[in-house]
């Protein structure tokens, strides 16, 4: 297949578009390389892949842009591209309304315009919110606490109509706090480690209450690729599916993880938030039933792998 992937130099992006090469897909990636965080961490993804795979297209593109590729067809479109994260300033909050929504709105027209009936998108597990149940079913009530998780969900009943109204197979992905080698440097475990490794103090939101689904990338990836399988040879209409790990562990306890992989003591400062869930619980029942999503990678064994490619990647 020739495949879309939007974000292809974000966390997910690039796991997803080497495990594509991999099986001899043809990839065109784009992403406009933005600043919310390193790009010389995105770049360094982007080099990597253009020296390892020549089935590999790529275009520094935003979405609002992406009706420039008309003259490529796509078999398959996958959307990743987002604004990221929870704790965007309130003036910075547009970056929201610009990336998820109307971005979302362009790579849907493009889709429309390519004649494009397979997608598969990016949603999150910020959309439940705090829910009702221990763990986080598909059907379940959504209460998104962010900007963030509620551009998420917009997206959702967004792509639902898109499907119904164009006869387009679409399935939307909630991902579980996916963490790994060449992960967000945002994100609390690559946080944790990064402090702890330099000897910065660290923010510890609520207390190390909270606990997160902590989802290695190689089973995210495992769940998309699954996903692809499933689009390409069904009618499916509009799909959600969790890709999580059935796991969740609270974030203290995830800190003395990493204080003991790195053989060092945090310095703490607690820090209080209202725009977060305070725990995440994928139930992984309709995942596995459709989609033989299973995870294999336990938070011991993938911490071992990020952590020691974070040491080798800060030495360069």
């Amino acid at each position: 297949m020739k495949i879309l992937i939007s974000g292809c130099c974000g966390f997910i992006g690039y796991h997803l578009t080497k495990a594509l090469l991999e099986q001899k897909h043809e990839v065109y990636g784009i992403d406009n390389i933005n600043n919310y965080y390193s790009t010389k961490l995105k770049e360094a993804r982007l080099k990597k892949i253009k020296k390892e795979y020549k089935n590999f297209a790529f275009e520094q593109l935003d979405l609002s842009k992406i009706s420039s590729l008309e003259n490529v067809q796509f078999d398959l479109a996958i959307n990743l591209a987002a604004q990221p994260g929870v704790r965007l300033d309130w003036k910075e909050n547009f970056r929201y309304l610009d990336s998820n929504i109307t971005g979302f709105h362009n790579f849907l027209d493009f889709c429309k315009f390519k004649n494009i009936k397979k997608i598969i998108f990016a949603s999150s597990s910020s959309v439940y919110g705090d829910g009702s149940n221990k763990s986080f079913k598909e059907n379940q009530k959504l209460s998104p606490r962010s900007l963030y998780a509620a551009t998420k969900l917009y997206n959702e009943n967004l792509a639902e109509v898109f499907s119904n109204s164009f006869d387009t197979d679409i399935i939307g992905l909630r991902f579980f706090t996916v963490y790994g080698s060449w992960g967000r440097p945002d994100m609390a475990y690559y946080l944790f480690t990064d402090n702890i490794f330099k000897g910065k103090e660290i923010t510890l939101f609520n207390k190390g209450k909270m606990a997160r689904d902590m989802t290695h990338i190689s089973d995210i990836v495992k769940g998309i690729v699954s996903s692809i399988n499933l689009i390409e040879t069904n009618n499916l209409g509009y799909r959600i599916y969790n890709l999580g790990n059935n796991d969740p562990i609270k974030t203290i306890d995830l800190l003395r993880k990493i204080e003991f992989k790195l053989s060092k003591k945090a310095t703490i400062n607690e820090v209080s938030s209202k725009t977060e869930s305070f725990y995440t619980h994928a139930n992984l029942e309709k995942a596995e039933k459709e989609i033989n999503y299973h995870p294999s990678v336990n938070l011991d064994e993938g911490l071992e792998e990020f952590v020691s490619w974070y040491i080798s990647y800060v030495s360069i």
